[in-house]
Formats: structure tokens, sequence, C-alpha cells
């Protein structure tokens, strides 16, 4: 993966800002770090892949009628305590897997999150902590995030793990993770620094060099050249042909709630 610093090296050399040999100074590198920053945030669920959509953790339960759909699950049901008395089938091994592309609304109750077990190349999962929805949920509770079976880098200390936990706490950072199939790697999603690595394969350099050329020559009073356009169009559209995402069905099969089923008797429950 190619630094920050040498992208924004690229980009002035691009547009021939700085002789060849030389290194941007500590105020352009700073001014073209936020500009950098801009262009692959804003890439995120517009030009690559899908924006997130809210998953609750804990699914809630109190409001919800017997026949709800997940995540509105009958009352009672919680996967550990068995609510015979509905009729529902209790699995002590329930644990939840929220869907590709999903921004997981934390009540601040342990437990445990897979992520997807089949992501795209480019799916994004994010945590935010929530209120919870009469769930007790409290400050210092922990939540552990599973990789199912790809690592997850640990906001804590940036290295990759099989599961990570974060805290609960009045003061909890959201966080961002890209899917990196090349590198079976959920990584972290936040503004770099100079040092950082771009979330991306190299195959993608000249756009972000490209980019951040074309949003700086007007400070330069430059004219873009055409080839520079050309190739960031180019590597654009290459992005987004390698990051499409699948679109997700009307009703996805992990969000089935479990069911206890005998065709033989010629009954069931949900």
């Amino acid at each position: 993966m190619t630094t920050a610093s040498s992208i924004i090296s690229d980009a002035y050399r691009e547009g021939n800002l700085i002789a060849v040999g030389k290194s941007p100074s500590t105020d352009q590198q700073t001014e073209a770090l936020a500009r950098l920053n801009a262009l692959v945030n804003g890439i995120f669920g517009y030009e690559l892949g899908e924006n997130l959509a809210d998953w609750i953790y804990p699914a809630p339960q109190r409001t919800a009628p017997v026949a709800a759909n997940y995540p509105q699950l009958p009352s009672g049901w919680d996967g550990i305590t068995d609510p015979l008395s509905i009729g529902i089938l209790a699995n002590t091994n329930w644990t939840p897997y929220p869907p590709k592309n999903s921004r997981i609304v934390w009540g601040q109750v342990a437990g445990k999150v897979y992520f997807p077990e089949a992501p795209d190349p480019g799916s994004r999962m994010g945590i935010v902590q929530g209120s919870g929805a009469g769930d007790s949920g409290a400050a210092g509770q922990i939540i552990t995030l599973d990789g199912n079976g790809r690592f997850i880098q640990d906001p804590a200390d940036k290295t990759f793990k099989a599961s990570i936990t974060l805290i609960a706490a009045s003061d909890f950072t959201p966080y961002e993770w890209f899917y990196r199939d090349d590198l079976a790697q959920w990584i972290l999603r936040a503004d770099m620094i100079l040092t950082d690595a771009l979330p991306f394969p190299k195959d993608y350099d000249d756009f972000f060099v490209c980019g951040v050329m074309i949003r700086f020559a007007p400070r330069y009073g430059k004219v873009v050249a055409q080839e520079t356009v050309t190739a960031a169009g180019a590597a654009l559209k290459r992005l987004k042909a390698r990051y499409r995402q699948q679109a997700p069905t009307v009703y996805g099969s992990q969000n089935f709630p479990n069911g206890l089923q005998s065709f033989a008797a010629g009954q069931w429950w949900l």
C-alpha cells in the first residue's frame, strides 16, 4: 500500500509544482493531506460501495408483535431465555450476524457480533454507540467484534487481530472498517496522517495522485493537463468496477428468525 506522503509528492510532480527529486514543504504537505483525506472520505458510499445502514444490537424486542420480522423479534426472545410460552425456539448459541455495509448501533450491552461471512471486496462495517432499547445498557460493558475468518484492525493499537473488543463509554468513538479481499483484512477507516497507507491497493494510486492535483491546480494558477484528467477518470472506472457491491435482497436469508419446524406432523412455529 502507498503512503499518503507518497501520493502527495506524486501529485505535486503531476502538476509540475515541484522539481524532480524535490519534496513538498511541510506547509504544502499539510494542505495536500487535508484534500487527500477529503477525496478518500468522499468516495465511500458514493463513487464506491454503499452507504451504511443501521443494524441494532441487541435487537429491540419490547414493542414488537409476535409475528414481527427481525430485528423486531417477539417479546421474550433474547437467544438465551427460552420463551416456550409463545412457541419460540431459543438457541443458546445464537449470535448476531449483521449484513454487509451495516452500521452496528450498539446498545451498551455485553455481547459478541460476527462480521459478514462472505463480504464483497470493498464492503464496509461500522459501529456507533446508541442508548439501547430498554436493555439496561451501561458504560463499561464490552462488545466483541469477530472477523469471522478475517482479520480486523484494532483501533487501540492499529494491529490486525481475529477479534477485537470495544468498551462502552460516554465518549465512545464511532469506527468504520473497509474490507480488503486481497489481504483478507478489515482495515480501519480514519483520516490519514502522512505516514499512513491508503486503504486501497497500489493499482489505483493514479486516481488519488491525479485527484489531488486537480483540486490543487486553481490554488497555484495552473490549468490541469488533459492527460491528468484522462488518467483520473480511467483509474476511477477501475476502482468502481473493482469494488461494486452486490445488491442486497429484499429479505436476506441471514435475517430470518430461527424456527422450529415439524413437516411430518404438519405443524410449525416461528
